[in-house]
């Protein structure tokens, strides 16, 4: 049981001010904890709405994706009904036509039939006719509501990813579902949010989506796509209670155990909760600094108030203090000296009272002692003096009288002469041991014993000396003398010990130890010494007689130097002819110098160093090796230290660049390449030094010619992951450059016609409708297919209707300026973009040329045949994208191919697209 506190152990002044302290600390507690109550009520309330308005604006922006989602698939089901497709033919082209603009949407787009087939699709043709989505729960429901849906989250069965489908029904002309415009969204991919993906809650808040059946729709974690939010058993009430309908903020605990707060928004436009997760310790941080900041306030202000109390309360209080003081040092004193002049002004308060009343008593008590000491002065004077305990003792072991060295024992006063036994004044270890000798003394026997004791921790001895005081009527007491021998003792063991200890630790040295004199003669040797000269007593014997002449000669200059005082250290193969292997062994000769500088002789130590000699070599062998191999390897190395000095390079600096690999060591990377290089490349070694690899290519002119390199900066690391040093890799790369550059120029061409590829042409119709913008000068588009390719392909082959492409490209080119481009767009595709139109009448005019071109017979190895071509044409309008002019000449080529081939029409503008206008036509000539 703990003791309780006792409050008499702390001074009146203490406890007064202890009290106060007590009650402005309750105080202060007490106002403090209701002032934050309300503040923090008032705080989280208005965290958790700014949480909730945020995640509804975001709910909202996401409505607002899918409207124009839902609209896009609309207007695009309604732009097919306008077309009114009879058959699946033309609907693959369509939908490649527009993969650019639904492309920014959708990552797929699909016409479905109404038995389920996939008859179009925009990622390619491949899946035409093979995959059947009836059973899907997204068509039922389209098919039976005749209006589009948005799918439960689905695993995609082609790719296995996570996706939502949007539908959109297009009708025939008597109002029955012709097909199902399939447009689907995978949730994986950051541009299904866009810029509402990066929205951040705090550091380590997110954003999710679930659905009302608790599947997950988005998550930071894609793992958990098309996961129930309970599928690991670790419920989280607070995105239940989401799921049942709550809308709103509340509190929960997420997976991992984090405290949040969280926010939830149903989307409008499906059966989505939107909710936000922000770390508690986050969100409420500024409410938690605030409480600490009241709580140190609180904590300063009870400061303040007990130090004010114990300054007035030591105020009121300095009289009793300094009159304790006076009784505390008085009792010590020998001589009394009164203090009722210093309290003058409390002579008939409760302190002065005090003061001559204490003054009364001191001068009794000093009177007393003055005639004790009078007697006992002479005999203390001598015994304090003496290096002994020095006692006397009655018949019943109580002390009559003891020295200053007796007393200290236990830490006695003379004030405990006549009280204390002899049990009482010794330790009771030691009186353990003078039991017997007592016994004896109180018989009239004197005696002597030696006996041991704790000396602070530590092992002394004590011999004591017991004497009997006989008297007339026998033994009336003893005299004790008790010497301290604990250095004579510690002297004797410590001189055995330490013989014993050297013989141990040199014994058990892997080591030959020896002591030698000054006149070359063995003092001492170890136990492997000994063993090395089996049979043989060495000590007394002469270092030469045991060497041999000839090892002796070997090693005795070091004997002079160690003879002169000089301590010395040498390497030194074994001897075969005297039975000593071939090992190496370092030997170590100290000077035995005594009191006077003089040298008595030498110590002896000699190690087998023959590991690490092997070590040493392995190791230079080692580096001999590295250094061939990375001077034959074709790239510069190199190594910094991180004060960026060299410490290694390898030889292609000789052979690159002409610099010896010598003349660049230790020296720092700015010598070595320059200043103005090195001032190029310091961030980037700050960089590399701040643990990132980096990496980069230049063009530099070496020995070799001018080359381009890719340099790359990788830090060096020890085991705790801390960066060390540099290592520095520049690779020639020339060669794959020039690869790369022809591999890309054939990118941009098509092999078989020689024309601009698509890739090609649509990069320069970027450039081209940008110019347009600036200048405002429109720019014309031509579309192209060769009419029947098809059925020249079927009937003749690949072969010939590749003859025929080559040739109709010949003939495309041969038929536009040079300023203009002509390319093969994809098939029997084929584009021209013609920039700085003066009118409608300089675009027909190419119109027509190509048209006159292509009318003359295709002269093929064995055959002659016609391939005339059909031609959309579209004139750019101001702020008209790209996508939009390539969308009007399809449409005005497939209204060419309509009319009856070999012709062209021209588009009509943006604004008269929707509304029925007829196309203009010009016709061809006599074919």
């Amino acid at each position: 049981m703990r003791p309780v506190l006792d409050l008499r152990r702390f001074s009146l002044r203490a406890r007064l001010s202890a009290g106060v302290v007590a009650i402005v600390l309750l105080t202060t507690v007490g106002i403090t904890s209701a002032a934050l109550y309300f503040v923090k009520r008032d705080m989280q309330t208005a965290i958790a709405d700014e949480q909730f308005e945020r995640i509804s604006n975001i709910a909202d922006a996401v409505d607002q994706k899918f409207l124009s989602r839902r609209t896009l698939l609309k207007t695009f089901g309604d732009s097919v009904e306008s077309q009114n497709f009879t058959g699946t033919e033309g609907l693959q082209d369509l939908v490649v036509q527009h993969q650019s603009s639904l492309k920014e949407a959708f990552d797929n787009l699909a016409f479905v039939d109404a038995g389920g087939e996939i008859v179009a699709n925009m990622n390619g043709a491949q899946q035409i006719g093979k995959i059947n989505v009836k059973d899907r729960d997204y068509f039922q429901r389209t098919i039976a509501a005749g209006a589009g849906v948005v799918s439960q989250p689905f695993k995609n069965r082609i790719s296995g990813l996570a996706q939502v489908a949007m539908t959109e029904p297009v009708l025939d002309r008597q109002g029955r579902i012709a097909y199902v415009i399939t447009a689907f969204i995978t949730l994986s991919e950051r541009n299904f949010l866009g810029e509402l993906a990066r929205v951040k809650f705090g550091k380590s808040g997110y954003m999710f989506i679930v659905n009302t059946g608790g599947i997950i729709i988005d998550h930071p974690d894609k793992s958990r796509l098309l996961q129930h939010i309970d599928a690991d058993g670790i419920r989280n009430f607070a995105t239940d209670r989401a799921v049942a309908g709550f809308e709103g903020a509340t509190e929960g605990v997420n997976r991992r155990g984090v405290h949040a707060l969280y926010a939830f928004k149903h989307i409008g436009q499906t059966n989505w909760v939107l909710g936000a997760m922000y770390p508690r310790s986050e969100a409420f941080a500024p409410v938690e600094q605030i409480e600490r900041f009241a709580w140190a306030g609180a904590l300063l202000l009870t400061l303040l108030a007990g130090g004010l109390t114990f300054m007035t309360v030591r105020a009121q209080l300095a009289p009793l203090s300094r009159l304790r003081e006076h009784m505390q040092v008085s009792r010590t004193l020998p001589d009394y000296t009164p203090m009722q002049e210093k309290f003058s002004g409390h002579a008939g308060d409760e302190v002065g009272d005090l003061s001559r009343a204490f003054d009364s008593l001191m001068r009794e008590r000093q009177a007393s002692q003055d005639r004790v000491q009078s007697s006992e002065r002479f005999l203390r004077d001598v015994t304090d003096n003496l290096p002994a305990v020095v006692a006397y003792f009655d018949r019943d072991n109580r002390c009559l009288f003891a020295n200053k060295a007796g007393l200290g024992m236990r830490g006695r006063t003379q004030a405990d002469i006549g009280r204390m036994t002899m049990q009482e004044s010794l330790p009771d270890a030691v009186y353990r041991q003078l039991v017997p000798k007592i016994a004896l003394v109180l018989q009239g026997t004197p005696s002597r014993t030696e006996g041991t004791y704790d000396r602070n921790g530590k092992e002394g001895f004590f011999e004591c000396h017991l004497a009997p005081d006989i008297r007339a009527d026998g033994v009336a007491g003893y005299y004790v003398m008790t010497f301290d021998i604990t250095r004579q003792k510690v002297a004797e063991r410590e001189r055995a010990a330490g013989e014993t200890r050297v013989r141990t630790i040199t014994d058990n040295l892997p080591a030959l130890v020896s002591h030698v004199d000054a006149s070359l003669r063995f003092t001492f040797v170890n136990a492997h010494l000994r063993a090395l000269f089996e049979g043989i007593e060495l000590v007394g014997q002469s270092l030469p007689d045991v060497r041999g002449a000839e090892d002796f000669e070997a090693v005795a200059p070091y004997v002079r130097r160690v003879l002169a005082g000089e301590a010395v250290t040498f390497e030194k193969m074994g001897d075969p002819a005297r039975g000593i292997d071939k090992n190496w062994y370092q030997s170590h000769y100290i000077p035995d110098l005594g009191s006077d500088g003089t040298v008595r002789g030498f110590y002896g130590m000699t190690f087998d160093i023959t590991e690490r000699k092997q070590a040493e070599m392995r190791s230079a062998e080692s580096e001999r090796r590295l250094r061939g191999l990375t001077d034959n390897v074709p790239a510069l190395m190199t190594e910094l230290d991180l004060e960026e000095r060299v410490v290694f390079c390898n030889g292609r600096y000789q052979t690159w660049l002409g610099m010896a690999p010598a003349s660049m060591m230790n020296r720092h990377i700015r010598e070595t390449i320059g200043e103005a290089h090195y001032e190029m490349r310091k961030p980037l070694l700050a960089r590399a030094f701040a643990g990132e690899v980096v990496s980069f290519e230049q063009t530099a002119r070496l020995l070799i010619g001018e080359r381009t390199l890719q340099t790359t900066y990788l830090p060096q690391t020890n085991a705790q992951g801390e960066v060390v040093g540099l290592y520095i890799l520049a690779n020639d790369v020339t060669e794959l450059k020039q690869k790369q550059k022809q591999l890309d120029a054939l990118a941009r061409e098509d092999a078989l016609t020689g024309l601009p590829n698509r890739r090609s042409f649509e990069e320069h119709a970027r450039d081209a409708m940008a110019r347009s913008r600036r200048s405002g000068v429109p720019v014309c588009l031509l579309f192209l297919d060769i009419d029947y390719f098809k059925s020249i392909n079927d009937s003749l082959g690949h072969s010939a209707g590749d003859a025929v492409l080559k040739e109709f490209g010949r003939r495309l080119k041969e038929s536009v300026r040079k300023t203009d481009m002509a390319a093969r767009y994809a098939g029997d595709e084929f584009v021209i973009l013609l920039e700085g139109v003066a009118g409608m009448a300089e675009v027909q005019g190419v119109a027509a040329k190509v048209l006159a071109a292509m009318r003359p017979a295709f002269h093929l190895s064995g055959r002659t045949l016609r391939a005339t071509t059909s031609i959309g044409v579209a004139l750019s309008e101001e702020d008209e994208d790209f996508s939009s002019l390539f969308i009007r000449a399809d449409t005005a080529l497939y209204a060419a191919k309509k009319e009856g081939k070999n012709r062209f029409m021209m588009a009509v503008s943006k604004s008269e697209t929707t509304g029925g206008t007829s196309w203009p036509r010009q016709e061809p000539s006599s074919a």
